[in-house]
């Protein structure tokens, strides 16, 4: 575990101690996996194992679990939560102290390492990695045992087919990549079924798919989706559920201009949700990416209606569960040589900067000479705490088979491909969103106005190194990513971390206005 037994001092707690497993048991209870209860429930007990984590009072006849975004994260690993996401100060934006005091989180607990990002490389050491397939399946596989008829729902994106063989979803739906999987839902897509219908005792369940609205072969209506949710309630579902991948602010549109739905499981943005957000008489859940999570939705039906709800977010701490053996045994070999050290913790979902993408624009840079580098946001990757190595199957990941390739660009045209991006993640209406974070850049600093209108959102560009302004007419050469040509960026990345040893990453700065 690298850096396991450090913790920050502390005021509150005098000198730091390790947590014991009965503390950190009871902390985490108390932290966040009785949110589900009513009010005035607690829970009080004295153990530490999958039972207490998956301790759930029953309700009604329907258990709903939704994972989403597993992005082919097979196994366990660290991942620090979001510092800055720029939105509306509510949920899902914010983080640290503020989600803290809106959740009732305790302050360096095991809920608060999973959910915020203060003091992540002491917190993550001590509480241990998150997620893994098999962990996945021993969270539903014992919640099946307990609850037969236990429908799985998958939001998407999980990005290999071992995922989809071995927690076996009763309804998914699908995201941007790849072709979508036989029977995948999609009221945007007309190859797809729009949904299928479930019996549980005396109700029926309707489960409505809404694809990647960015896919190339799907399109989506407000309309379309209201007409598939007035079928499903005449044809006599007492329960409506949408399995989004619109996004959290698009489903909060829905949310509010679509009648009859109960549930909408928002995929697609990452965020992970305590409770669910409720807008009029809809829930929103949200289980996060990566497979840290899973979220358990037990609903009673009265006078054929929705007429009670209780929720609760897993964390798959994977220190606590025990993995499904069968499962395990079919997982690839995690074994990875050594490339280097982190010297700074590498991270990647803050809304305009990552520690990652400033090391991949650095070897991008190196390799090429250029003097500025422009990097995709990452869509998953592995947290590295500082002093922890980093490995060649991260590098791997995080390359994804992309190629280094060097274009020379005049600033007019840097500033169109940082205005294009920024519209990707701050257009006026939330359901052309195709991004959460922003492209990152290194070796180039600029201004960002997310509040202005489309094309006057970007401005002061600057050559870090050369110390000036990047003026539009003047043409540099910048370092790409792509697919056809070029180098592998993990060869690149790989000879950059083996060349530093111990690594830093310092992100260009990025200036937010507004």
């Amino acid at each position: 575990m690298g850096q396991a037994g450090k913790l920050v001092p502390s005021t509150q707690y005098g000198r730091p101690q390790m947590p014991t497993r009965r503390t950190v048991l009871g902390q985490t209870i108390a932290a966040g996996l009785t949110l589900a209860l009513p009010a005035g429930r607690s829970v009080a007990q004295d153990r530490y194992d999958q039972a207490a984590l998956l301790q759930f009072p029953p309700l009604g006849d329907i258990t709903l679990l939704y994972y989403s975004d597993v992005y082919g994260m097979l196994h366990p690993h660290l991942l620090r939560p979001a510092a800055v996401r720029h939105g509306p100060d509510r949920v899902p934006n914010l983080t640290g102290e503020a989600l803290r005091i809106r959740y009732g989180i305790g302050g360096r607990t095991p809920m608060d390492a999973a959910m915020t990002a203060e003091g992540f490389d002491a917190l993550g050491a001590v509480y241990g990695p998150m997620g893994g397939v098999a962990h996945l399946a021993a969270v539903i596989g014992a919640v099946r045992a307990a609850r037969p008829g236990t429908l799985v729902l998958d939001g998407g994106d999980s990005d290999s087919a071992l995922v989809r063989q071995t927690l076996r979803p009763d309804a998914a739906t699908f995201g941007r990549s790849g072709p979508p999987a036989t029977g995948a839902l999609a009221v945007n897509h007309q190859g797809q079924p729009t949904h299928t219908s479930f019996e549980r005792g005396p109700a029926g369940v309707a489960v409505i798919g809404i694809a990647d609205p960015h896919r190339i072969d799907t399109v989506f209506s407000l309309e379309a989706l209201q007409q598939a949710v007035t079928a499903r309630r005449d044809a006599g579902a007492a329960v409506v559920v949408v399995l989004s991948r619109l996004g959290f602010e698009a489903d909060r549109a829905i949310a509010s201009g679509i009648d009859g739905v109960d549930v909408i499981f928002s995929g697609r943005s990452g965020h992970a949700l305590p409770e669910p957000e409720v807008i009029g008489g809809t829930r929103i859940v949200a289980s996060g990416s990566q497979g840290r999570f899973v979220s358990r939705v037990d609903i009673a039906v009265s006078d054929g209606r929705l007429a009670d709800l209780r929720h609760g977010l897993i964390p798959v701490f994977s220190n606590l569960i025990r993995p499904d053996a069968a499962v395990a045994r079919r997982l690839p070999d995690v074994a990875a040589a050594e490339v280097g050290t982190a010297a700074d913790m590498l991270h990647h979902l803050d809304t305009f900067s990552g520690t990652w993408e400033a090391l991949i624009g650095e070897a991008m840079r190196a390799h090429t000479g250029a003097p500025v580098a422009l990097i995709p946001p990452l869509r998953a990757a592995e947290t590295v705490l500082p002093g922890q190595p980093i490995l060649d199957r991260q590098i791997g990941q995080v390359a994804a088979g992309q190629r280094v390739v060097v274009r020379r660009l005049t600033g007019a045209a840097v500033a169109l491909m940082l205005e294009s991006a920024a519209e990707a993640v701050f257009a006026a209406d939330p359901v052309a969103r195709r991004e959460a974070r922003m492209m990152r850049t290194q070796g180039l600093s600029f201004a960002i106005a997310p509040g202005a209108g489309e094309g006057g959102r970007i401005s002061d560009l600057k050559l870090l190194d050369a110390g000036r302004a990047l003026s539009p007419e003047e043409e540099v050469p910048v370092a790409l990513l792509g697919q056809d040509a070029g180098t592998p960026l993990e060869e690149a990345l790989t000879q950059h971390v083996a060349r530093l040893r111990q690594v830093t990453a310092v992100p260009s700065p990025v200036i937010v206005n507004g």
